[in-house]
């Protein structure tokens, strides 16, 4: 009797494997109908054994069903990922390997099938799926029901269990026989237990690029210095400025209505001081004040107060600028540069203004003036960041307090105290732009950086959102309540970090965890070494001709309804299904299919 070497599907990650594996060999996208029929010819003869079409949809009805219920599978991602060409291609595997099998002197008897199908086990791309969980076989189910699902009769599937058995167990093999040294295991436990959490403050220089108010001369002389390059922006970026409804470039200063008050009278009160500010605001426009620094200094709006307000260009025509109605209704009757008067909303007072109108094609000239404009703001802002940062930086040198120089999600947390980010809700986390990050506005007097933490991540898991360089000095520096003596330039960002907490693996920890891992890394390894082998026997067998097709049944069998394959004229764009292009990878794309659609035997 051969014995079933494992009773569960594989990990995701080990899925994952399966679809790289997938594509190394090369993803044969092609065009199925899920049922389709043409004639005796069979599809593929594999060492003069014939795959046939009753075959190839027995496989494809039990990926489909057990693996990937219908309710759950897309058509364009099913051809995307080659669906059919996964499925006739895990019949491919399971003949070659069965052949392999049976030439090293093995064999599985029906009687070894018929002990799987009382067992209630079944065997899909070479994983063992547990169809009773618990309960016990009832034959007349499994006879009524379960064969007629898959249109197979009892005898074929005991066939196919035989082959699938046979199959397996040469994976066992190779498994079983693929060595890992204690060195790797060691390594790699290290690699995960080698933990660090950092915190960090980042300067971001699109932020400081909105308080960068360019003159016309500064726009104009940028101009002519980097016309070639704002030129190819144009080229590039063209549509931006052509066929243009009509547009505003919309200012505004906005004192929010409070929305919660403990009576009438505060309420009434409340609104009072809100249009108190707002036409001391007023006044201070027409005493000849600058509408920008001013929207800065008194906004509510989260969106645009940082910039002086610019909402940048809009349509205040047909469904509006997305701002209440009032705005809208007052942009309309005003001249270029001009303020309106303080006008009332359902939501808070506004002063408007509009900066600018435009319709159809914008002349180049002017476009390139724009595209100079939001340049120059870019360097200059990427400019006032390193140069906060570096302030920043200095500051806690000359020994400011943290709490002084930044905005913390939870000081007693993020220094070490309640459990760190570990014990924040995910919605709280600010590297998940939760709630925290929500509340990093510009407004309430606190302009400073927000002070994050990353929480314990494994020295070989990346964290893309800081960069190598960050990461990397962590790793050497040592923890401490401080910040390293350095600003790292992020992307067009900058950032200053320290450690917040290290931890290291244990020779006990090691000992608790080593059979694991080896079970882990042999069976990934394993998992390459079963999939280049049996790729390189399919390959092989192919060229000597012990392999063939079926150049007609294959085109017609591998074409989807959804006609991603080809373009408008019935040019093939993706690549046609070849055969052993995906043999070795069990399926690795449809597994990775079902992991992505919660699908799963």
């Amino acid at each position: 009797m051969i014995q079933t070497f494992r009773n569960a599907t594989q990990s995701f990650v080990i899925w994952i494997v399966l679809g790289v594996l997938a594509l190394a060999f090369g993803l044969s996208f092609g065009l199925p109908s899920d049922a389709i029929s043409l004639g005796d010819e069979p599809l593929v003869k594999v060492d003069g054994d014939a795959i046939k079409d009753g075959d190839y949809q027995y496989e494809y009805m039990a990926i489909s069903q057990m693996m990937m219920p219908r309710s759950q599978m897309d058509p364009k991602f099913m051809e995307l990922m080659g669906f059919k060409e996964e499925v006739l291609e895990a019949v491919i595997e399971r003949e070659l390997l069965a052949d392999v099998a049976d030439q090293m002197g093995m064999e599985a008897t029906q009687a070894d099938a018929e002990e799987m199908v009382l067992k209630g086990h079944m065997i899909i791309l070479g994983e063992t799926v547990d169809l009773l969980r618990g309960d016990k076989f009832n034959y007349e189910w499994f006879k009524r029901r379960f064969l007629p699902a898959f249109n197979v009769t009892e005898a074929k599937y005991l066939e196919y269990l035989q082959d699938e058995i046979l199959a397996r167990t040469v994976r066992d093999l190779i498994t079983a026989s693929t060595p890992v040294a204690g060195s790797e295991v060691r390594a790699a436990y290290d690699k995960r237990s080698n933990q660090v959490s950092i915190r960090y403050a980042r300067f971001q220089a699109s932020s400081y690029a909105d308080l960068v108010d360019p003159s016309e001369a500064e726009v104009s002389s940028f101009l002519a210095e980097h016309k070639e390059e704002l030129q190819k922006a144009y080229a590039a970026q063209g549509v931006r400025f052509t066929r243009l409804g009509k547009q505003v470039r919309l200012r505004f200063i906005q004192i929010t209505k409070p929305k919660e008050t403990a009576s009438e009278e505060a309420a009434a009160a409340a609104i009072a001081a809100a249009k108190a500010k707002i036409d001391a605001a007023a006044a201070r426009l027409a005493e000849g004040e600058d509408m920008r620094a001013l929207a800065r200094e008194l906004s509510d709006d989260p969106g645009t107060a940082r910039r002086g307000g610019d909402y940048g260009w809009v349509s205040i025509e047909g469904t509006g600028s997305g701002l209440e109605y009032i705005v809208d209704e007052t942009a309309k009757g005003l001249e270029v540069g001009t303020p309106s008067a303080v006008v009332e909303g359902d939501d808070g007072f506004y002063i408007v203004q509009v900066d600018g109108v435009r319709e159809g094609d914008v002349p180049e000239e002017e476009a390139l003036r724009e595209l100079a404009e939001e340049a120059l703001m870019r360097s200059r802002g990427k400019d006032l960041a390193r140069q906060a940062a570096q302030e920043a930086l200095e500051a806690i040198k000359g020994g400011k307090a943290i709490g002084e120089v930044f905005k913390t999600v939870d000081e007693a947390a993020a220094f070490g105290g309640a459990g760190g980010i570990d014990a924040l809700p995910v919605a709280d986390v600010p590297e998940l732009g939760g709630a925290v990050e929500g509340a990093d506005a510009a407004k309430a007097g606190d302009d400073r950086p927000l002070l994050k933490v990353t929480g314990l991540f494994a020295k070989e898991k990346p964290m893309p959102s800081l960069g190598p360089d960050v990461v990397t000095a962590a790793w050497e520096a040592e923890a401490t309540d401080g910040l390293m003596d350095r600003v790292f330039a992020v992307g067009d960002d900058f950032v200053l970090a320290g450690v917040d907490r290290k931890e290291s693996g244990t020779d006990e920890g090691f000992a608790a965890a080593k059979d694991a891992i080896y079970r882990e890394l042999r069976e990934l390894r394993a998992m390459r070494l079963n999939a280049y082998y049996i790729n390189r026997v399919c390959r092989e067998a192919k060229a000597h001709g012990d392999i063939t097709g079926s150049d007609l049944k294959l085109e017609r069998l591998m074409v989807y309804d959804t006609k991603l394959g080809v373009d408008d004229d019935g040019k093939r764009v993706l690549r046609p299904y070849v055969i052993c292009d995906r043999v070795g990878n069990r399926g690795g794309m449809a597994r990775v299919g079902a992991s992505v659609s919660g699908a799963g035997g």
